[in-house]
């Protein structure tokens, strides 16, 4: 059996295997001609390591006339230098130099310090080389707090000296890196760079991607789990490797794919992207979770602008022309089941915004009486429980209740005209009271 094609435990490391992303590496080597600064700047796992091992493949350093002994270019993970040293990051620097070069063209081993570095990269541009420093998982070095203004200013200097330039990976911007010293940002080394930011595929990319592999791997997929991997995926590079790496597993099992395979991939599926956008989720500020669980009404806000953006960057929503939709259908799904301050989300497939006192369900608003809207949220925090008669009652009218279960059926009568077809969502125990089905069961 041939091997799976598709990549999601680790970087492509193999260019006949790495797909896309032509117009940044045009422009990130383009300006590693010039000795230009770079910083690649996407979320986890959009493909930042990935793309540097790209950049360093013989066909694109051919491609564009990168190739040694003119141009070296050196790849450092800093994922382990968030505790090191001064002296011990000045070491990994030296060691990633000379392990770019042939063993004969090695300059002599130097100090590790600032003054060693400045010799080897003397040595090296003498001999007419353009040397370029790749630095992935730049925010470990960014946040060591071993590392002063001072250290940056230093790397600064050497890259206008010589002809030197740095490529730093990082999660988020330079401006905006949690440093563990605030006053590294007044480097003068932060504001020398280029930002190219790598983002969503496009769908029709996506949808490339995965045939393009299949077919380097002499495997097929049919149309129905094809369309299936995109649902789940989205145009996310990592997550369609992902859900199509469970797909073929699967189709290779089948003699049919059917809608009980398509649930099963997407279980699957959700079974491994869950940690990752957990992740997301995690490092997300309050104000972007509430944007994001909120998304069909906070786009409508102009104050939203600035968030809406932030989360475009973190490849978590993508425009459209009816406006921002999320990144695929299992991320919908899973900040439905997320806690979000001043939203409810645990009735049926509903937000209600108790701030603004709105509710809506897969993006449509509905047109909500203040009784209407508040025994829909009493509803919604039961979490799917029975509420009583009498619990209904005095949630809505307080001191004027009345033993009289005709005015609740009847406010559950207009509620439920009111939902559309999302009404059938509210169900009748009867002589008991009332509840809202969970959302797999009444989604229209």
């Amino acid at each position: 059996m041939a091997q799976n094609p598709f990549y999601h435990r680790g970087p492509v490391r193999d260019p006949d295997y790495f797909f896309g992303r032509e117009a940044e590496t045009e422009q990130v080597a383009h300006l590693l001609l010039v000795s230009q600064s770079v910083s690649i700047v996407g979320p986890r796992r959009i493909g930042k390591t990935s793309f540097l091992y790209h950049l360093l493949s013989e066909p694109v350093r051919s491609s564009f006339g990168l190739t040694a002994p003119g141009h070296i270019l050196a790849l450092l993970s800093a994922e382990g230098l968030a505790a090191a040293t001064v002296s011990e990051v000045y070491a990994a620097f030296l060691e990633t130099l000379a392990e770019a070069l042939p063993a004969a063209e090695r300059p002599p081993a130097a100090t590790p310090d600032y003054h060693g570095l400045d010799q080897t990269l003397k040595t090296l541009c003498a001999r007419g080389c353009r040397l370029a420093l790749l630095i992935d998982e730049f925010e470990a070095l960014a946040g060591n707090p071993a590392l002063d203004p001072s250290f940056f200013s230093g790397l600064r200097g050497l890259a206008t000296r010589y002809t030197l330039s740095f490529v730093v990976a990082s999660q988020r911007p330079l401006i905006s890196l949690a440093f563990a010293d605030r006053s590294v940002l007044s480097s003068p080394f932060f504001n020398i760079f280029a930002t190219v930011p790598l983002g969503l595929f496009t769908a029709e990319q996506s949808r490339a991607m995965t045939t393009a592999l299949l077919e380097r791997g002499a495997a097929a997929l049919p149309e129905a789990a094809l369309g299936a991997v995109a649902a789940l995926a989205g145009p996310h590079p990592f997550f369609a490797q992902l859900a199509a790496y469970h797909a073929l597993e699967m189709a290779r099992t089948l003699s049919v794919w059917d809608e009980s395979a398509t649930a099963r991939l997407a279980e699957r599926f959700a079974q491994e992207a869950g940690p990752h956008l957990q992740y997301a989720w995690h490092n997300l500020s309050d104000d972007e979770r509430y944007t994001l669980a909120n998304l069909h009404i906070d786009q409508r806000d102009p104050g939203a602008r600035e968030t809406l953006r932030q989360l475009e960057e973190q490849c978590l929503i993508l425009p459209t022309p009816a406006g921002w939709a999320y990144l695929s259908a299992t991320l919908r799904r899973f900040v439905r089941c997320q806690e979000v301050r001043g939203l409810l989300q645990a009735g049926g497939p509903f937000v209600i915004d108790l701030n603004r006192r709105l509710a809506t369900a897969e993006g449509i608003e509905f047109a909500l009486t203040r009784t209407q809207f508040d025994l829909l949220a009493f509803l919604a925090r039961r979490g799917g429980r029975v509420a009583t008669n009498r619990e209904l009652e005095e949630s809505i009218w307080h001191d004027q209740y009345v033993d009289d279960p005709e005015r609740i059926k009847a406010a559950i009568k207009h509620l439920r005209r009111a939902l559309g077809p999302y009404g059938a969502c509210i169900v009748n125990q009867r002589g008991i009271g009332y509840a809202l089905r969970p959302r797999t069961e009444c989604e229209p």
